[in-house]
């Protein structure tokens, strides 16, 4: 036992409680001060009654499994009275607790809940299990519960209850809930916010473009050369602004917008932003093949975002004087349940160097000048492929265009949804 502080008489006090209560491995710390030895004392009685509850059993036992064991164990009968105990909580005695009805010993907000369990055990003899609440005062708050049917001749006697202190897990979960919590009423204010200065940003630059084609319009045939030059420059700055605010909006609204997930065919979708892009795609004079394509449980809208941007992206980037090919294909995962979505292009590719680069906001690899966009798309891309569940890689090389792959389940699980009993 640790020494260094001095030994309490409240440390003595609830190791006492806890050895009459037949707590297993119970001990109390030895430090320094003048309750010392009286701790080390009752250490030495609490080895004696250890070793003399098993000196008439089996050591290495069902009794010793059992009666050693650091999860509190009962059994109930029929009538839901408690009939044996391993061990007990502080301020119970082995006599206070059997024969008790077992909710006298669980939080009244919580025994209808929990009747319910046993009664399904009961009826059914299917196990159950929850989470719970201790009505103890000191020691572990929460624990996670299992309740089991003892059967007799093939009748259902009683059942049996094994608790596991989950406090620190439970505590986790709390926090993380309300860190949860926290964070969605953030990014709804986040997303109102940047509503509001959308609407105020968008306007000021709507008058802006209005204007400057008028006076283009009006003044054009008395204005030089450098002039009109700059008035261009105006519009397509102004133009670039609103693209990149409408571009922000939708970013932020992938999680807060979202649709529901249903039944996507992934060839439909594909066909549709074909026929969006069709100009584009006539304009570069592109060869576009498409493979067969499955269907996945997904936000439909977003889907059609995720294949637009990737196609618009190899459309874009395309090499001087080289018309653009591009594939579409897929192949499905039988037994992880997951589909693999690749776009291939010949276009100018980049240095791999990039890779992460290119997903992240307003990081651009090329000039905007020479190809238009707000540096948002890519990462639009990532945004909408982790809110399903998934991944994006691009693979390339300067001049040899670029490969962009797709891996998404084909049924969607909530992510963080909970493996375990709910409480």
């Amino acid at each position: 036992m640790s020494q260094g502080l001095e030994t309490t008489l409240e440390e003595l006090h609830e190791f006492v409680v806890r050895l009459m209560t037949n707590e297993p491995h119970v001990r109390c710390r030895v430090g320094a001060g003048p309750l010392s030895p009286l701790a080390m004392v009752l250490n030495e009685l609490a080895e004696l009654l250890e070793n003399r509850r098993l000196s008439s059993t089996e050591k290495f036992g069902i009794e010793a499994l059992v009666e050693q064991s650091q999860t509190m164990m009962l059994t109930c009968d029929t009538s839901e009275r408690i009939r044996y105990i391993n061990f007990t909580t502080s301020g119970h005695s082995h006599e206070t607790v059997l024969g008790r009805s077992v909710y006298d010993f669980i939080l009244p907000a919580d025994r209808e809940r929990v009747r319910g369990f046993i009664r399904g055990v009961l009826e059914t003899g299917e196990p159950a299990a929850y989470d719970i609440q201790s009505i103890a005062l000191t020691g572990p708050q929460w624990y996670a519960v299992k309740v089991g049917p003892i059967r007799d001749a093939g009748r259902i006697v009683g059942f049996t209850v094994i608790t596991t202190d989950v406090s620190n897990l439970k505590r986790t979960q709390l926090r993380l809930e309300q860190s949860l919590r926290e964070l969605a009423r953030s990014n709804r204010e986040l997303e109102s916010f940047a509503s509001i200065a959308s609407h105020d940003l968008q306007e000021p630059l709507r008058r802006i473009q209005s204007f400057g084609e008028r006076l283009k319009s009006a003044a054009g045939p008395a204005l030089g050369p450098e002039s009109h030059d700059y008035i261009d420059r105006i519009l397509n700055t102004t133009a670039r602004m609103r693209r990149l605010i409408t571009d922000l909006l939708t970013f932020a609204r992938v999680t807060s917008k979202a649709q529901p997930f249903v039944r996507v065919e992934l060839g439909e979708i594909v066909r549709d932003v074909l026929t969006d892009l069709e100009v584009a795609i006539e304009q570069s004079g592109a060869r576009i093949t498409v493979g067969e394509l499955p269907a996945l449980e997904a936000d439909p809208t977003q889907m059609r975002q995720l294949v637009q941007n990737l196609l618009s992206n190899a459309l874009k980037f395309r090499r001087e004087g080289v018309k653009p090919l591009i594939s579409i294909e897929a192949s499905v995962d039988p037994g992880a349940r997951r589909l693999e979505l690749r776009l291939q292009d010949n276009g100018i590719g980049f240095d791999e160097s990039y890779r992460e680069q290119i997903f992240t906001l307003f990081q651009r690899l090329h000039s905007s000048e020479k190809y238009e966009g707000s540096g948002l798309g890519l990462a639009l891309c990532r945004k909408i492929v982790e809110r399903h569940g998934g991944t994006i890689e691009a693979r390339s090389s300067p001049g040899s265009g670029t490969t962009f792959t797709v891996t998404l389940p084909l049924e969607y699980r909530e992510q963080g949804a909970a493996e375990h009993p709910q409480s």
